[in-house]
């Protein structure tokens, strides 16, 4: 699909944005092999939140993917929490690995108030 990443494009994940002709879900409601990955996307988003799940987000030194730009959307328009890792080495360093869990841990002891996108 040349319409795979482009911003541009109208679905957003949702049964009311997606144009996929083909089935987005099996019988029991979930995602199937036939699914919109942003209708899959977007589903789990839906879960996470539910559970006061969140999404982590690695941002590398040459910024975010068009896919990854549709993640966060997404994202905002489900109201899912996103901590953004920004990598600034090249690579997934142990530090960015307890900075992004003290970030967990710390939204978490707030009681998941605050869904703002955070960069860690």
């Amino acid at each position: 699909d040349p319409e795979f990443t482009n911003i541009e494009h109208p679905c957003r994940g949702t049964s009311t944005t997606c144009t996929n002709p083909q089935p987005n879900t099996n019988a029991q409601g979930r995602p199937c092999a036939t699914s919109c990955w942003r209708f899959a996307f977007r589903y789990h988003q839906e879960v996470s939140k539910d559970t006061n799940g969140f999404m982590i987000q690695l941002q590398e030194k040459e910024g975010l993917g068009n896919g990854q730009q549709i993640e966060t959307l997404m994202a905002e328009e489900a109201g899912i929490k996103v901590f953004r890792v920004i990598d600034k080495h090249g690579y997934f360093h142990n530090r960015d690995v307890e900075r992004t869990s003290a970030a967990v841990k710390a939204w978490y002891d707030s009681e998941c108030r605050n869904t703002d996108m955070e960069s860690i």
